[in-house]
Formats: structure tokens, C-alpha cells, sequence
């Protein structure tokens, strides 16, 4: 006998997809419900689609078929008032929200990903539309691999909190891991294809209607092409021919910039593009700071269309200085060159590539390619014609715009012009940047992406090569650099990396353990080679104090050209020191001098320098009295253009004259105490950064993050998102050991780990100002929570500990209980989203019993399930000090809830149960209900995103008769019907004490929610 077809097993992908598709179905469809009726009111949305201009345009709509009838009779049902947006698809709400919530377009258009900058209502429903259709291109195989998928969860996850609040990531949370059985799993999937099926139909009756449009518009579009086709063949009649000036920018490129020699004082050192290892990875605007995605990009990838665009023109290139932005520029237009382009099918063949450097323009772009790419004996009329021919072949041409971050503030808007296409529109464009004038121009730009730097094994085949005679001295500098965590960090930029070369090969392995130590020796480097060329006697170890006087004089230079936004300079003010200057290395004549510019110009190697030798001149002045300090403290430009070379002064001030470095920091702390908010907390990072660049003699560090520390007068900081990591805290630990002022420190989303949190715990034992310690989203593990352990049982100050969003698990929660039995001040513990499981809660609970101080807990967002919630209610039951209990998202079922309602009816001071986002049915709710007839403490208790149906709902209702105390109940987004919601509201209305009731998102109950708003006012939510 014939079987019938095999059932289709649920596999991990096929269940990822399935997720996904609920992900956006449910909560997405919700969030878009939220978000309409912030805007139109429910009790007043008849009259509202009623009135003109909304009528109008809604039957607009009707005519052009993107409302269907059924959607229309949703819209205006019989009972006019009686229109609820909870009866409404996704489709249509999507088309309202488009059409008349006065929202206006996001920067891209409804139909595309708009830019990671953009947070506005409008960018967050187009990237609904964006991921939906994201996730439904999987639809064919209907599985997507953990990667894909934890990506997309993340995305929509965002999106979806960024549009509706933070009240949704509990929720998201829940749903990814919530068990799903196979038909679940197809039903969303369908659901999924229905709203992508409606929302093509409506774009294929659009295309049909308009059409006619279309039609007349391509007619206008092909007497326009003929007209250009006449003028462009009346050009092209001049028989211009652009090979030569071609070859010739080849060529051009070929001699200067096929090879790499990074150190003019060392005309030895240079090497082939093909020695460096310049990498890029993709990084995705939807993430948080412009976070690399990790995706390795090839250089004929750099126009691959993404899920941000699919047909990228512009490409920014981001990265740190000398991580090889430049390099990256050359390899593309040498390739070029040699016809040795990348192929993949994703780079374009150009016939022309116009690599322009930016801060050697000085008119506009035509002006550029003429001073840097053109002959010099070019006529006018020849260059006109070539110049014509790039307008006219456009789609050919590559423009690399190299080092925006070097052209001053007064020039962005010409080459902001340029990368949004006012000129040269249909040009491909590469555009680097440092990121801080990358993100100026990003939201033009359709690909960003990043240079990676060198990895390890980047940097060792560097190394490796360098010293091919020298293996002993490789060798040496890869140990070197492997043992140690700051030389590895500084080894990832490739300019590093070729410094520490030199370094080791002049100094035989001694290497430097900061970038201003970097710096000194390779100024020390250079001028010892300067020496020996010019056949000088090279006596002594301090040439920089032998030449102080020239570098002293560029320093000058240099910190004008960082304050005006110029990288170069004109001979004329080298002044006295023309002869010996531009011999010591440091400074590169502009390649092959400008038409524009006949005088001779030099420019420094790279910013980095320009900025080290900035600090040099300041450090000096400082040293010799020509400045005081505290002219320093007060001028904001080191917290702005000069915040890179402050640290800089540090450095070298403190190898030189620690008494003017630590008068120095007094000053900044003392001035620091008069700032304003904003500006204090970047001062404070500033400081901190100073006080890491000096040296370690004589414990110089730790002296002056004391001295800090004592002077500080402030009683709040925050150094929220600062890219705040261990280093740092370490600092900032010891001046909390001298402090007495600070009482609120707010690091949280940093990188902050075990190294830090250790500082911090052993710094606050003796501290006893601190109050409130923000540890929030960094990275701290299970470790890092048992060195807080330590803090919490000899701090007899600290008042709130907030760890949420870590990953403490269970072992860091068992720390911290044993730590709180003996702990006499801790009011307020937030341990949210750590990963938490039902032991650690356990014995946390075990804790709380014996605990006399602490009155909040938050554990939400941590799966405690029932186990975890009885032994808390164990705990609730005899402790007298608790006042507030968050459990939101922690998998509670109704064996948990019984448990706390339990606990309620002994306990006499809780006021806050959050029990929203579990899995709460009507038995527990009951439960709750007959406890909350005879608890007289509990204020507010939230129950939203359960599983409580009417049955629940009747049991609470009961309760409220009798009882006086409850002031907020939540219930929203349950499955109560309308029968439930208004026997609530009555006895609501007699309430001796409810000023709150919240029963929005209840199934088939919004109609009678928004008629009892208007009738009880504030009440009803």
C-alpha cells in the first residue's frame, strides 16, 4: 500500500527560519501597531480617518488598489467608532504609517536600508520592511544557518527596540528561546509568505496604475538621451583621443606609487605593495559605533552590492592612523597601473583612475586632477577635452579621494558635494578617512568599510621578511611582541610594526612600552642616522636634547598646522633652520611640487608625527616656563583637535620633568572641577589617557592617578560608551583610593574586564565616598563578579552595584551571594541579563534571608524558571527589607508565581513584583490574586506579556475589592478578551487606591479599551 508523503522533520535551521518569521509576525506587527497608535489615538481614530486630508488620500489609495476591500471595510466598519487598529494587518498598517502619520521619508526612501546614523521612526519601519524581506529570501529552503541567524535576530532585535523602546527586549528575548513544535513552525512561515505576498501585490497594482506615467516619463527620458546623444557625437566630432594623458597617469603611477618607502631618514627601508598586508572587513552600519562584521573584503569586493545597497557607487575606508589607508589606495591604482586589476566580477573595469590626495587640493576637484595627475606642458584646450571625456564616460572613471581627515572643516562641504554625487554622479568613488571625519560624510556613502591592520600573523610575516639576514633579531622582536599585550596591540598597525623594525634593529631588542616612547625612539633613530650619514661624531644617547632647538621649531609648526587643519607646510617657515630641517628626515617634499603652488612645500610623514612633535613643542615650552600649566588646563582645544597629543605632552614631559607633569595634572584637575557635565567627563577621559602615556620610573603613574584622585571635587561621572578598557581602569582605580568627593561612577557599555573589575574592587575597599557603581554592558565574566566579591564584604559605603548585561553566569552570582551575607550597605543590586540560571538564583536567595540592607533586586532577563522563583519567594517571606523584586523574562511558569504569592502573604514591605515577559498563566495569576486580598505592602505589580486569560482576569478583579494598597497593575499584551477587560475596569472604578490599570495589546479587547480610556481618563492604559 501506497505511503503518503514523509512529515518534514524540524531541524535546528528549519526552526531558526521559523523563529524568525515570529519574530516578525508577532512582535514586529506589534511594534507597528504601537507605533501607530502613539500617533492616532485609538478612541479618536474614526474621527481621524474621517477627516480631510486623510480621507482623501486614503481613497486615493482605495482607487490605486494598494487598499484592498477588505482592509477598507477595516477601516470603516459599520459601527464607525468601533474601528481598532488591532483589526488591522501588517500590510495596512505599514501603508498608514507610509501615507498619514506625518512621518516624513527616511534619508534612503521607505524601500531602502536607511543609514545607521538615522534613528527616526520613519528609518526603523523601513528597516522592518528591509528584514522581512531579508528573512524571507531564505523562504525557498526555509532554514537559515546560526550565524545568519543570530545576525538577523540581532538586527531585527535592534529595529525593533529602536522603534518601540526597551520595553521590547525582554519580549525578544523570550521568543528565541521559547520551544516551537512543527506546526507552529509552518504557521509562521505562512504567515510570513502572506504579508510579503500582499505587500507585492500592492507594488504590482501600483506599477499597473501608474504605468501610463511611466510611460510618458521614459518618452521625456529618450528625448532627453537623443538631445545628449546630438551634443555628445558634436564632442565626440572633435576626434579627442585620451590614450596618451591616460598612459600617462599610469605611468605616473607605476614610478611613485608601485614601491613603499614610509621613512624618508631611511632610504633603505622601503618595499613592494605586495610585502604589505593590507586587509579590509565590511562594517555594517545597523550595528552599534560602526562595529566591524568580521567579513574579510577583497579589493575587487569594494562595489559587491550588500544587504545596505545593491549597487554600491561610493566606498568609505575608515581607519586608525598608519593602520594603511594610503597603502590600500596605492595597491588599487598601482593594480590599475599594471593592468594587474582584481578581478571577482564585482569591480568594474575602469578606464580612467584619478587617485587625488586631499589636502593637497586647494581649488576644486578639475583643479586637482590638473595640479597632481596632468603634464605640466598640457594645454588649455587639450585638458578641457579630457576633462569632458571623464563627464561624458562617467561609469568608467574611479575617483580615490585619500585622507579627508587632513583637509580642514571649511573644505568638507566641496568634498561632501563630491561623495553625494552633486559632481561626477555616476563616478565610483573610494573615500579614506580616520573616523572621526568618516562620520561626518558616512550617511552618503553606500559601503564603509575598515582596515583591519595587521593581524599576528600579519605582523610576524612583516617582521620575518624585514630581517631575512637578521633571523635572531625576527626572532627576538616576534617573542618580544607575543609576550606582551601592549607591544601586540601596537603591532596591529602596520606603521608600528615597520618602527618597531627599526627599533630593534638600532636598539638590539630594547622596545618601547608606550606610543610616546615609540616615537622618541625612532626621533632618536632618525637623528643618529642623520648623523652617521653626514659622517658626525655620534657621541652621547639624547639627540633629541642635541637638536632641541630644530625639533622645537617644527614642534611649532606642526601644533599651527594641527590647529588650522593643515598636514603641510610652506619652506618659507622652516626659518633658520632650511639647511638642516628637511635633511633630518622627518619632513617629505610634496610628490612632484604643484602648478599651483611653485614654491616648495613640505609635509610631515604622517599625522601621527605631526601630532608628536606638536606635544614636543608644547612639552617644552611647559619645561622652560615660556607657558604655564594651567594655560593647558583651560583651553578645551585638548579635549577636541589636539586630544591625540596631550598624551603625547604627558609622555614626554614625564621622562623629562615629572615635577612640571604632576603640576600639570593639578592643574587640569583643578580647572576640571569648574566644568560643566559634558565637558568634565571628557576632560576625565583625557586624564586618563595622559597619565597611561608616561613612564613607569619612580611609579609616576601611580603618583599622579593619586594626585588626581585626591583633587577631584566632582561627585559624578560618567564615561559612558568612552572606549573605556582594563589600562584605563587601572588608573582610575587609584584615584579612587585617594578620592573623597566621588559618589556616583557611571563606566557602563565599555570593554571593561576581569583586570579592571579587580582594580576597581581593590581600590573601593578603602574608598568611602563612592555610592553607585555603573558596571553595565561591558565584559565582565564570572571571575570579574568574584573580585566584587570582595569589595561587597569590606565596603561599608556603596549603596548600588549595577552589573546588567554581562555574563557573571551562576558562578559569578554565587560570589556575590556569599559576599552579600555579610555586606551592611548595599541597597540596590542589578545583576539583569547575565546569564543566570536557577542555581545562582538559588543562592542568591540563601542570601537574601540573612541580608539586612538590600531593598532592589533586578534579575531580569535571566532564566531563574520556577526552581529559581520558589527559592526567592523562600527568601521574600523573611526578609523585612526588600521593597522591590524584578524577575521580567526569567521563565517563570505558575509554579513559580504560586510560590511568590506565597510569599506575599507574609511579607509586609515589598512594593514591586515585576513579573512581565514569563510564561504566567491563569492558576498562578489566581494564586497572586488571593494573596493580594491579604498583603497590605504591594504597590505596583506588573504581569504583562503572560499567558492570563479571563479566568485571571476575574481573579484579580475579585482581589481588588478588598484590597486598599495596589496602585499600578499591568497587564497589557495578554489574551484577556473585552468580557475580562471590563469587569477589571469596574471594579477599577471603585478602587479606593488604583491610579493605574494597563490592558493594552489584550485580544479582541482594544475596541473596549480605548472607550473605557475616555471615560476613566488616566486610569486606563
Amino acid at each position: 500500500m501506497a505511503s503518503g508523503p514523509p512529515s518534514v522533520a524540524s531541524t535546528k535551521e528549519t526552526t531558526n527560519y521559523a523563529r524568525l518569521c515570529r519574530l516578525l509576525v508577532d512582535v514586529g506587527s506589534q511594534v507597528l501597531r504601537d507605533t501607530f497608535d502613539g500617533i492616532h489615538s485609538p478612541e479618536g481614530l474614526h474621527k481621524v480617518l474621517a477627516r480631510h486630508p486623510e480621507h482623501a488620500k486614503l481613497q486615493s489609495l482605495r482607487k490605486k488598489k494598494v487598499i484592498n476591500p477588505t482592509q477598507w471595510g477595516k477601516l470603516f466598519p459599520v459601527v464607525t467608532a468601533s474601528v481598532s487598529s488591532a483589526s488591522f494587518d501588517i500590510t495596512l498598517l505599514v501603508v498608514l504609517l507610509r501615507n498619514i502619520c506625518g512621518l516624513s521619508p527616511p534619508i534612503n526612501g521607505w524601500d531602502r536600508l536607511p543609514p545607521v546614523a538615522e534613528g527616526s521612526a520613519s528609518a526603523n519601519i523601513a528597516r522592518v520592511k528591509f528584514y522581512r524581506n531579508t528573512t524571507y529570501g531564505h523562504a525557498e529552503q526555509a532554514a537559515v544557518d546560526d550565524t545568519t541567524f543570530n545576525t538577523l535576530w540581532q538586527d531585527i532585535g535592534d529595529t525593533i527596540v529602536g522603534l518601540g523602546g526597551a520595553k521590547y527586549a525582554a519580549a525578544i528575548i523570550k521568543l528565541k528561546n521559547e520551544s516551537m513544535d512543527p506546526d507552529m513552525e509552518e504557521h509562521y512561515k505562512e504567515l510570513l509568505s502572506m504579508w510579503k505576498k500582499d505587500e507585492d501585490n500592492i507594488k504590482e497594482k501600483l506599477e499597473e496604475v501608474e504605468g501610463k506615467l511611466e510611460h510618458v516619463e521614459e518618452q521625456v527620458k529618450n528625448v532627453s538621451e537623443k538631445l545628449d546623444a546630438i551634443l555628445g557625437s558634436k564632442q565626440a566630432e572633435d576626434d579627442f583621443d585620451p590614450t596618451e594623458l591616460i598612459d600617462g597617469i599610469r605611468q605616473l603611477y607605476k614610478v611613485r606609487d608601485g614601491w613603499l618607502a614610509p621613512f624618508p631618514w631611511c632610504e633603505d627601508f622601503c618595499f613592494h605593495l605586495g610585502d604589505i598586508y593590507t586587509r579590509l572587513r565590511v562594517v555594517s552600519r545597523m550595528k552599534a559605533g560602526g562595529k566591524a562584521t568580521g567579513h574579510v573584503v577583497t579589493m575587487s569586493e569594494i562595489f559587491k552590492s550588500h544587504e545596505e545597497c545593491e549597487n554600491p557607487r561610493t566606498s568609505l575606508i575608515e581607519g586608525k592612523p598608519g593602520m594603511g589607508k594610503t597603502t590600500y589606495c596605492k595597491k588599487l591604482v598601482y593594480g590599475w597601473a599594471i593592468g594587474k586589476q582584481e578581478t571577482g566580477g564585482f569591480l568594474p573595469s575602469f578606464k580612467i583612475v584619478l587617485f587625488i590626495k586631499c589636502r593637497d587640493m586647494k581649488g576644486d576637484l578639475w583643479a586637482a586632477i590638473d595640479d597632481q595627475l596632468l603634464p605640466r606642458d598640457i594645454d588649455e584646450a587639450e585638458k578641457e577635452k579630457f576633462f569632458n571625456f571623464i563627464r561624458r564616460n562617467q561609469s568608467v572613471v574611479l575617483l580615490v579621494l585619500d585622507g579627508l581627515d587632513e583637509v580642514s572643516v571649511s573644505k568638507l562641504p566641496m568634498f561632501a558635494e563630491i561623495i553625494q554625487g552633486r559632481l561626477l554622479p555616476k563616478c565610483y568613488l573610494v573615500v579614506t578617512a580616520r573616523h572621526e571625519a568618516g562620520v561626518q560624510v558616512r550617511r552618503h556613502c553606500d559601503t564603509l568599510l575598515e582596515v583591519e591592520g595587521f593581524t599576528e600573523e600579519d605582523a610576524r610575516n612583516f617582521i620575518t621578511k624585514y630581517f631575512k639576514t637578521r633571523e635572531n633579531l625576527a626572532k627576538t622582536l616576534i617573542e618580544e611582541i607575543g609576550k606582551d599585550k601592549k607591544l601586540k596591540d601596537m603591532a596591529a598597525n602596520p606603521l608600528n610594526t615597520a618602527l618597531f623594525c627599526l627599533v630593534c634593529e638600532d636598539f638590539e631588542g630594547v622596545f618601547p612600552e608606550s606610543r610616546t616612547e615609540l616615537y622618541v625612539e625612532i626621533v632618536q633613530c632618525v637623528l643618529r642616522r642623520y648623523k652617521q650619514k653626514k659622517q658626525l661624531p655620534v657621541n652621547g644617547e639624547d639627540f633629541i636634547e642635541e637638536y632641541g632647538t630644530q625639533l622645537k621649531h617644527l614642534g611649532g609648526i606642526a601644533l599651527n598646522g594641527l590647529l588650522e587643519d593643515n598636514l603641510d607646510f610652506d619652506e618659507s617657515e622652516l626659518g633658520n633652520h632650511k639647511s638642516d630641517l628637511p635633511g633630518f628626515g622627518f619632513l617629505s617634499v610634496q610628490p612632484g611640487g604643484s602648478k599651483l603652488r611653485p614654491r616648495r612645500r613640505y609635509a610631515f610623514l604622517h599625522k601621527s608625527f605631526q601630532e608628536w612633535f606638536a606635544a614636543y613643542y608644547l612639552s617644552r615650552r611647559l619645561i622652560a616656563k615660556e607657558i604655564s600649566p594651567s594655560e593647558v588646563a583651560v583651553d578645551k582645544r585638548f579635549i577636541q583637535q589636539l586630544k591625540e597629543v596631550l598624551p603625547f605632552v604627558f609622555g614626554i614631559l614625564s621622562a623629562r620633568c615629572e615635577e612640571t607633569t604632576v603640576i600639570l595634572v593639578k592643574s587640569i584637575t583643578s580647572h576640571l572641577n569648574q566644568e560643566v557635565d559634558e565637558v568634565r567627563d571628557r576632560w576625565f577621559r583625557v586624564v586618563l589617557d595622559c597619565i597611561k602615556e608616561c613612564k613607569e620610573e619612580n611609579d609616576l603613574p601611580t603618583r599622579l592617578s593619586r594626585d588626581f584622585g585626591s583633587l577631584l571635587q566632582l561627585e559624578s561621572v560618567s564615561l559612558e560608551r568612552s572606549n573605556v578598557c582594563d589600562p584605563d581602569v587601572v588608573i582610575l582605580a587609584e584615584a579612587l583610593k585617594t578620592n573623597t568627593t566621588l559618589t556616583s561612577l557611571h563606566i557602563s557599555f565599555n570593554a571593561i574586564g576581569e583586570e579592571g573589575v579587580v582594580a576597581l574592587a581593590e581600590a573601593l575597599t578603602s574608598n568611602s565616598s563612592l555610592r553607585v557603581l555603573d558596571l553595565g554592558t561591558n565584559r565582565i565574566l564570572g571571575p570579574g563578579a568574584c573580585a566584587l566579591t570582595g569589595l561587597l564584604k569590606r565596603n561599608s559605603t556603596l549603596t548600588e552595584l549595577l552589573v546588567p548585561f554581562n555574563n557573571i553566569l551562576d558562578s559569578g552570582a554565587d560570589a556575590l551571594a556569599e559576599a552579600l551575607k555579610c555586606n551592611v550597605s548595599l541597597s540596590r543590586l542589578d545583576l539583569s541579563f547575565n546569564n543566570i540560571g536557577h542555581p545562582g538564583a538559588t543562592t542568591l536567595a540563601g542570601a537574601i534571608k540573612c541580608n539586612g540592607t538590600l531593598t532592589d533586586l533586578r534579575l531580569s532577563g535571566n532564566k531563574i524558571g520556577d526552581a529559581g522563583a520558589s527559592f526567592l519567594a523562600d527568601a521574600v517571606q523573611v526578609n523585612a527589607n526588600l521593597k522591590m523584586i524584578l524577575l521580567a523574562g526569567g521563565s517563570i511558569g505558575d509554579a513559580g508565581a504560586t510560590s511568590l504569592a506565597e510569599a506575599l502573604k507574609c511579607n509586609k514591605t515589598l512594593k514591586d513584583l515585576g513579573l512581565h515577559d514569563n510564561d504566567i498563566g491563569d492558576s498562578g495569576t489566581t494564586a497572586l490574586a488571593a494573596a493580594l486580598e491579604c498583603n497590605n505592602s504591594l504597590e505596583r505589580l506588573d504581569l504583562s506579556s503572560n499567558k492570563i486569560t479571563d479566568r485571571g482576569a476575574l481573579a484579580l478583579s475579585n482581589s481588588l475589592k478588598s484590597n486598599t494598597i495596589l496602585k499600578e497593575l499591568y497587564l497589557a499584551r495578554n489574551s484577556i478578551s473585552y468580557r475580562g477587560v471590563n469587569v477589571l475596569a469596574d471594579e477599577a472604578k471603585g478602587s479606593k487606591s488604583l491610579t493605574k490599570l494597563h490592558l493594552s495589546g489584550n485580544r479582541d479587547a482594544a475596541a473596549v479599551v480605548r472607550e473605557l480610556r475616555s471615560k476613566l481618563g488616566d486610569l486606563i492604559a
